[in-house]
C-alpha cells in the first residue's frame, strides 16, 4: 500500500511506500493467457494471490479461470489493483494501452501495471509516462528462462522503474520466479532481457555445428554432451538447446517469430547507440533464414535444422526422449538440472553429511 501526500502548496505529489504491503489482499488482473500469462496466473493463483479478472482474445484460454473475464482491457483495470500483462509483440502492446477501451482509460490513482512482455523499451518508456500522468504505477518486468522452468516458477524476472514500487512488489514475485533482479529506471529490464536472447541465437548455431562436427568424426553424441557440459564451452543454451536438438523438437514453447523480433529490437538498440554488430548481426541473419524456411510458429532452436538437411545428416541422439530439466538458483546463476536421463546425480553437501 502506499500513502500520497502534497506540499504546503498542492504543487507536487510524493508516494510515500509501506514496508509490509498486504499483497495478498489486492485483486490481480492478467491480460494475455499464452504460454507466460496462463503460467504466470497459475503460479499466482496456487502462491495464494487473489485472480479476480482474466482477458485473452482467444475465449478457449479463459476456460479455465474461475473470475471475471471483461470485455476489453479498460474494463479488467477498473476492476482490479495490479494488471499483469503478458503479450507477445510490441503492436500487441500498444493495441491493449492505447483507446478509449484500453488499460490507459482504466487507470486510476493508485493502480499498478507490471508488464512482462518482450517490447521495445522506448514504447515502454512513453507509456510509462502516460501512466504517471493518471496516477498509476508501472513495473517493466520481462521474463527468461524457458516455458517450463516458468510453470514450476524457477525463471528470472528484470524490474524496472521506480525503485520503491519494485521493492513493494519484489514479495509477489519472489513467490513466482526463482530469481529477481532489479535493473534500474524504466527501460534498462527490456535491454539485457533482449540481449541475452540474442546471445542464445549465438550459442545455439555454434552448439549446431560442435554437434555435426563430433558426429560425423566419430564421437557418439551422448559423450560430446557429456564432455561439452562439463568444460569450458558450457552454457545454459548447450545444457537445453542440446538435448531438444537431439530429440528434434527444437524448443517448441516458444517461437522463431519471437525470437526474430527479439532480434529486431537488439538491432535498434545496438543501432541507436552506433554499435557494429557483427557476430549478433550474422545470427541474426541466419534465424531470419530460418523464419523463412520454416515458418513463424517453427520452435526457436529450430536454426541447426537447416545444417542438418544441408548435410544430410540428423543430430538425433537415443535416451533424450523422455528429458526435461529444471532451473536451480546458485548464487545467481541459473543451473540446470537434468531429468529424464540417465545421468550422475551430484550430491549437496547437506546431504552427503
Amino acid at each position: 500500500m502506499f500513502l500520497l501526500r502534497r506540499s504546503a502548496l498542492g504543487a507536487k505529489q510524493i508516494r510515500l511506500y509501506s514496508s509490509q504491503p498486504d499483497l495478498k489482499s489486492k485483486k490481480v488482473g492478467i491480460i494475455g493467457l499464452g504460454n507466460v500469462g496462463n503460467a504466470v496466473a497459475k503460479n499466482l493463483q496456487k502462491a495464494g494471490y487473489n485472480i479476480a479478472a482474466v482477458l485473452d482474445t482467444d475465449a478457449a484460454r479463459l476456460k479455465e479461470f474461475d473470475c471475471a473475464k471483461p470485455e476489453n482491457p479498460r474494463a479488467l483495470t477498473e476492476q482490479v489493483d495490479v494488471v499483469f500483462t503478458a503479450l507477445p509483440m510490441p503492436p500487441h502492446v500498444k493495441s491493449v494501452f492505447e483507446g478509449d477501451a484500453g488499460l490507459l482509460a482504466g487507470m486510476t490513482e493508485g493502480k499498478i501495471w507490471i508488464d512482462h512482455s518482450t517490447t521495445d523499451y522506448e514504447q515502454t518508456e512513453g507509456m510509462n509516462d502516460l501512466v504517471k500522468e493518471k496516477g498509476g504505477l508501472m513495473l517493466e518486468a520481462p521474463v527468461t528462462g524457458g516455458l517450463e522452468a516458468l510453470k514450476k516458477g524457477q525463471m528470472t524476472v528484470f524490474m524496472a522503474g521506480e525503485k520503491n514500487l519494485a521493492e513493494e512488489m519484489r514479495p509477489m514475485l519472489e513467490e513466482i520466479y526463482c530469481n529477481v533482479l532489479y535493473t534500474g529506471k524504466m527501460g534498462t529490464a527490456l535491454i539485457p532481457k533482449v540481449l541475452s536472447n540474442m546471445l542464445t541465437c549465438v550459442h545455439n548455431l555454434a552448439m549446431g555445428e560442435v554437434f555435426m562436427i563430433a558426429k560425423r568424426a566419430g564421437v557418439d553424441m551422448r559423450t560430446t554432451f557429456d564432455c561439452i557440459r562439463a568444460s569450458s564451452g558450457n552454457s545454459f543454451v548447450f545444457e537445453t538447446g542440446g538435448p531438444m536438438l537431439m530429440q528434434g523438437t527444437y524448443d517448441p514453447s516458444f517461437s522463431i517469430a519471437l525470437q526474430c523480433k527479439d532480434n529486431r529490437l537488439g538491432y535498434q538498440i545496438a543501432t541507436k547507440h552506433k554499435v557494429p554488430m557483427e557476430i549478433l548481426g550474422h545470427a541474426m541473419q541466419t534465424y531470419n533464414r530460418a523464419l523463412y524456411k520454416y515458418g513463424e510458429e517453427a520452435p526457436c532452436y529450430i536454426a541447426p535444422k537447416m545444417l542438418e538437411e544441408a548435410l544430410e545428416t540428423d543430430l538425433r541422439c537415443d535416451g533424450f526422449e523422455n528429458w526435461t530439466y529444471s532451473i536451480q538458483n546458485v548464487d545467481g546463476s541459473s543451473v540446470i538440472r537434468h531429468h529424464g536421463i540417465d545421468i550422475k546425480r551430484t550430491k549437496n553437501p547437506s546431504e552427503e553429511e
